[in-house]
């Protein structure tokens, strides 16, 4: 808080730096367990506690690798998403009155959350499952991929067009850049790591003027899962990528393992026995790869070297009058490749076409038969700010064409590339597509479209924590890259 505040409610409070944080040493920590140790009342012991944050000899002590602080990993798989995204909207709408800045109103919470659902049919089912509406589902096991979802995508493009306190949306900006940033899967430098930590300390001191102030009554909003963003970049340094801290894999092999439990009477064992089946079968698998069912049945997840076009369409000599909107499209591989007469192309015509990456890049042309309610038929042309919607895709000699409306007048709002779709089509050539898209389209003001990357969080999890039925999006060839 603000250091007059502080001083006048919280005299004892040590006063320091985000930039330069005393970090705890191992020989500090072990000398504030000896202290706990000569302790005998438990007023003296609380004290202790009240002034290191340390309550006892933790069992993990036992290790032969246990250092401190660094053998305390972060978690970001509930930390960013369940705890501090789940944490800041109920902040909004729960934990904060109505006259205050921060809150958002019946209204523009309800149609947060009716957005999002009309906006799944521009997100790829390759990226994840649909995302439920926030505003109705929040409280009923909303997933980790949702949290993720409205994270990454949805709270900022939304709530620049509902109007949601700017300063309010500028701070959450800034968290997102620092959790994609930490998400990331890339080498970082010391540098790398300077701005991060630049970021998050710009967010928190941020954080506070706009949620605490000047009010004391607000110091609960200084969380712990707020504040514990600001050793992100050390948890980096230390043990590397962010990630390796996710608790999600140890939790999904609990449930696992906790299901095949049927020993009333002797669980434990019954647990050892499951556990050690598992790992023989992992071993025979290495040994006979035959074995291995699931790599028997699943569909292929590998990158290939070439451009595949899938989906072919036969056009009729009638349809090429410039009365039909494939006539328009050769019109424009003509103009594109200099040539004369449409007489005079040999060409052909596809629906879909399977991009480097391994993602399904579809078009108008394929979706327009069928039945599918989600399409993944925008794209992006890396380091260029080039998107567009693919309207069909023509195959001259060897060159692989698409025709495709731009996305024209392209700014970076907020971090999101936001752009108006134009009126005339173009052609590019395939080779220049780096990857699918998602997009949102603002109901409340036509015209306004924002692009949705796929971000990094959904790497680490599986296809079932992501939402996504496997038999129903096998054509999507969805893969991490």
């Amino acid at each position: 808080m603000d250091n007059t505040v502080s001083s006048k409610y919280n005299p004892q409070r040590a006063k320091y730096s985000l930039s330069k944080l005393p970090i705890r040493t191992q020989g500090g920590y072990w000398d504030i367990i000896r202290k706990l140790d000569s302790k005998s009342s438990q007023n003296s012991k609380a004290q202790i506690t009240k002034a290191t944050g340390v309550v006892r000899l933790p069992l993990c002590a036992a290790s032969h690798a246990f250092i401190h602080p660094v053998f305390f990993p972060l978690d970001p798989f509930h930390l960013f998403y369940e705890n501090c995204m789940a944490y800041m909207w109920d902040l909004w709408t729960v934990f904060s009155p109505e006259n205050d800045d921060v809150h958002l109103d019946y209204t523009q919470a309800k149609l947060l959350g009716e957005y999002v659902v009309k906006g799944m049919e521009s997100l790829p089912p390759a990226f994840c499952g649909p995302v439920r509406d926030l505003f109705l589902k929040c409280q009923s096991q909303y997933k980790i991929y949702e949290w993720m979802a409205l994270l990454h995508w949805y709270i900022v493009p939304i709530g620049i067009e509902l109007e949601f306190n700017p300063n309010v949306l500028q701070n959450f900006a800034l968290f997102v850049n620092a959790i994609e940033f930490a998400m990331t899967i890339k080498p970082r430098s010391t540098d790398d790591l300077k701005q991060l930590s630049e970021t998050i300390i710009d967010f928190l001191e941020k954080y506070e003027k706009v949620y605490i102030g000047k009010n004391p009554e607000n110091i609960s909003r200084a969380c712990l899962c707020i504040f514990q963003l600001i050793h992100v970049p050390h948890h980096i340094q230390w043990i590397g990528s962010v990630r390796n801290g996710s608790q999600a894999t140890a939790e999904r092999s609990i449930g696992e393992e906790s299901d095949k439990i049927k020993s009333k009477k002797a669980p434990f064992a019954n647990l050892a026995n499951n556990i050690f089946q598992c790992e023989l079968a992992k071993i025979l698998c290495l040994y006979y790869p035959i074995l291995d069912c699931f790599k028997q049945y699943a569909p292929p997840l590998s990158k290939t070297s070439s451009i595949k076009p899938m989906q072919e369409w036969k056009v009729q000599k009638r349809k090429r009058t410039i009365h039909f909107p494939e006539a328009q499209e050769l019109e424009a591989v003509c103009s594109w490749l200099n040539r004369g007469k449409l007489e005079d192309i040999v060409y052909k015509r596809w629906g879909k076409i399977k991009l480097k990456n391994g993602y399904v890049l579809q078009s108008r042309l394929s979706v327009s038969k069928g039945q599918s309610t989600r399409f993944q038929k925008w794209f992006e042309v890396s380091n260029h700010l080039i998107f567009g919607e693919a309207l069909a895709f023509y195959q001259v000699s060897e060159q692989l064409l698409v025709v495709y409306y731009p996305l024209e007048d392209v700014k970076n709002v907020l971090g999101y590339p936001r752009g108006k779709w134009a009126q005339q089509v173009a052609v590019l050539s395939v080779d220049k597509i780096t990857s699918i898209v998602g997009i949102w389209t603002s109901p409340k003001s036509p015209g306004n479209v924002y692009i949705l990357r796929k971000h990094p969080g959904l790497v680490f999890l599986q296809a079932d924590e992501a939402g996504k039925d496997i038999n129903e999006n096998a054509e999507y060839e969805d893969l991490d890259d």
